[in-house]
């Protein structure tokens, strides 16, 4: 595994304070002169390394990757895992007043430092929860780049996965505000999940809702002084729904390599979300990969043996 630095020009004064120099953690498999590349996306909490020190060993996922590649008689491939952390502890891979622009850090600095260190490629993305949302959302977004994605239990059906925390994270937010609460958080050695939970929402409201006039730049679904739900924020949310705005891309995706998958036991009931965007998909007669497995959220970076090799051989040049 090789590690190298980026210093980012789009991420330089962003509003958190964030670090500009990111790290980018590089695994080469037998890379030949038009091997593809895999961008991973990370979860909530994760960054690059978290598909190395989570589910697999780094040791673990570095084998899984050559047994895939023994798969695939020897034509090679490349993964890219950059830092993607934010001081709310996640990302959703948007460009965000409130955050940072890191939509454009994947889409032009790191994809940037792929074709400068290794030419033009074929290029996709992979990730799981929060990483699943951003393989999707940036893939649609830019059919020029990315020729395919992963999409394990990425956030979707937006109602099932969010709705049920706002009660907490207002509680939380009305009890200490804004700024006192994102000073607390910080002042922790380790999060418990309530604290998880909390900054999930936030985050969320900071990617999808981001508003110059409101404390932080971050504009709430509810009201934080009454607790009182906010429709027209929500429809701003709703708008990044993948189970929603999948509509809109069938054109694209049809010439892309589609990979959904989910468990079925899943704490955020992202299958719900993945069956809708299989659904919608099936009735336009997009292939696509669908599987959904006897699994919850957690522990589950053992889907990408299955998908992954058939996304490489999909995408290869």
């Amino acid at each position: 595994m090789l590690e190298e630095k980026i210093t980012s020009e789009v991420l330089s004064g962003n509003p958190l304070g964030d670090p500009v120099t990111r790290d980018v953690n590089i695994i080469e498999i037998s890379p030949k002169p038009r091997s593809p590349v895999l961008i991973g996306l990370a979860g909530f909490t994760g960054s690059g390394r978290s598909f190395l020190n989570r589910s697999f060993t780094a040791l673990d996922f570095i084998t899984a990757l050559k047994d895939i590649e023994q798969k695939r008689i020897d034509h090679g491939f490349i993964l890219i895992l950059p830092d993607v952390m934010t001081g709310l502890y996640g990302n959703q891979y948007l460009n965000s007043a409130a955050v940072g622009d890191y939509e454009d850090y994947i889409v032009k600095e790191i994809v940037g430092f792929v074709r400068e260190r290794y030419g033009e490629r074929a290029m996709a993305l992979f990730g799981k929860s929060s990483g699943g949302f951003g393989s999707y959302t940036l893939a649609v977004r830019h059919p020029d780049i990315f020729s395919g994605f992963i999409d394990v239990s990425g956030d979707s059906c937006f109602e099932y996965e969010y709705i049920p925390d706002f009660p907490d994270t207002y509680k939380e937010i009305h009890k200490y505000g804004i700024y006192r609460w994102y000073d607390e958080i910080h002042r922790k050695l380790s999060l418990q999940n309530q604290d998880i939970k909390v900054a999930n929402i936030v985050a969320m409201s900071a990617f999808y809702s981001p508003d110059s006039g409101s404390p932080m730049g971050i504009s709430f679904p509810f009201d934080l002084e009454t607790g009182e739900f906010n429709e027209s924020v929500w429809s701003r949310w709703l708008r990044f729904d993948p189970a929603r705005n999948i509509d809109e891309y069938m054109d694209v995706l049809k010439d892309m390599a589609v990979f959904l998958q989910a468990g079925i036991r899943d704490e955020f009931h992202a299958d719900i979300g993945i069956g809708v965007m299989h659904r919608k998909l099936e009735r336009e007669n997009v292939v696509h990969f669908y599987e959904l497995y006897d699994s919850g959220h957690f522990g589950i970076d053992y889907f990408y043996l299955k998908s992954m090799p058939l996304l490489l051989e999909l995408i290869e040049q």
